[in-house]
């Protein structure tokens, strides 16, 4: 596990445990601007996990991007008003490559 993806409450009870209050942890935040958690992982906070929640994750094994075929680019001109105009399209998607490389844990 190298990316933990947790919402803000469950942020707040992470920095509470004792393992934070290292003093060599909040020096390197101040310095750095970055968490270092007592299992070496980054540490990312956002709003769209639900409260209560937290998933850790190996980012080289849990997710991979599947493209369908090439980037189009359309382009539209309308000669009497002098304008142009494009359509930029990629289709993309993202599959689960090993189901063990990510975990939910309910706090």
């Amino acid at each position: 596990m190298n990316t933990m993806l947790v919402g803000g409450d469950v942020m707040l009870k992470l920095l509470k445990l004792s393992e934070f209050q290292n003093p060599m942890t909040g020096l390197n935040f101040q310095g750095t601007g970055t968490l270092t958690t007592p299992l070496g992982a980054t540490l990312l906070r956002t709003s769209a996990m639900p409260s209560g929640k937290l998933i850790g994750l190996d980012k080289g094994y849990a997710l991979e991007q599947i493209c369908a075929g090439d980037v189009l680019v359309e382009y539209d001109k309308l000669i009497d008003r002098q304008m142009e105009r494009a359509a930029i399209t990629s289709i993309s998607g993202f599959a689960k490559l090993f189901t063990d490389a990510g975990k939910v844990l309910v706090i």
